[in-house]
């Protein structure tokens, strides 16, 4: 039954009128060693006169308990063009913070290379800080810090500033339900505004397993200033190896 719930609301978010979305996740900083998993994004966010989507493909492979390396692309189905190539990034995830007893708190690293396509797109560098708290092994809190910075002919001055929240329970069934926060504050050199020209969304989430092999995670958030879309989605699918 799970299955065909997912299977179903996959082909209707790929048929539906969208506008592209991040495909972005409130990640944590736990490596496992030996770790490897193919994932697929879609991120799309429902406007009127609009259709679009945005697909990322990763594969990440851990090479101890303390380094993981991931290689994403993604691509762009733009209203009313074709599928075109968005960019190429790395990320390099270094555990800082194994977890702790009592707290269960572990803390992470991540750095960023990120090759665009286009002539209109910046390169860009990346550091982000993530923490994570795991309560008595059923809720779990994560926090992060993301910073990119531009680079080459069409860089912008200055550092783009993101935090994500994430707070989730684990369920009796192995499922995993939470909500989650997305929040853009704009850059540096130009000044982060005020909160309605920044991009605020708020969501639920819902991850589980089908078995050993296969997991996914799905997202709804919903725009709280006026910069953000008013609805966006987001569906994952994971394959470990």
């Amino acid at each position: 039954m799970r299955r065909i719930v997912l299977l179903s609301l996959f082909f209707f978010l790929l048929s539906a009128e969208v506008e592209a979305q991040t495909v972005g996740g409130v990640f944590g900083p736990d490596v496992n060693p030996g770790n490897r998993e193919l994932e697929y994004r879609g991120g799309f966010a429902p406007e009127e006169d609009a259709t679009g989507a945005n697909h990322r493909v990763h594969y990440q492979h851990a090479f101890d308990d303390t380094w993981r390396l991931r290689g994403v692309v993604q691509y762009a189905d733009p209203a009313g063009g074709d599928f075109e190539f968005s960019f190429f990034q790395l990320e390099l995830l270094h555990q800082i913070v194994e977890r702790q007893a009592g707290s269960g708190f572990s803390s992470a690293l991540r750095y960023d290379v990120r090759f665009s396509e286009g002539d209109d797109k910046a390169h860009q560098l990346g550091l982000n800080w993530t923490n994570q708290w795991n309560f008595a092994g059923v809720w779990r809190a994560r926090a992060i810090v993301l910073l990119d910075y531009d680079v080459g002919d069409r860089a912008r001055d200055g550092l783009f500033v993101e935090t994500r929240l994430g707070l989730s329970k684990r369920l009796d069934n192995g499922l995993r339900l939470g909500v989650e926060s997305f929040n853009a504050y704009g850059n540096t050199d130009a000044g982060f505004g005020d909160f309605d020209d920044q991009r605020h969304r708020l969501g639920p989430s819902l991850s589980g397993s089908f078995n050993a092999d296969w997991g996914f995670h799905l997202t709804a958030l919903f725009g709280l200033s006026d910069a953000a879309n008013d609805d966006d989605y987001q569906i994952r699918l994971t394959r470990r190896f």
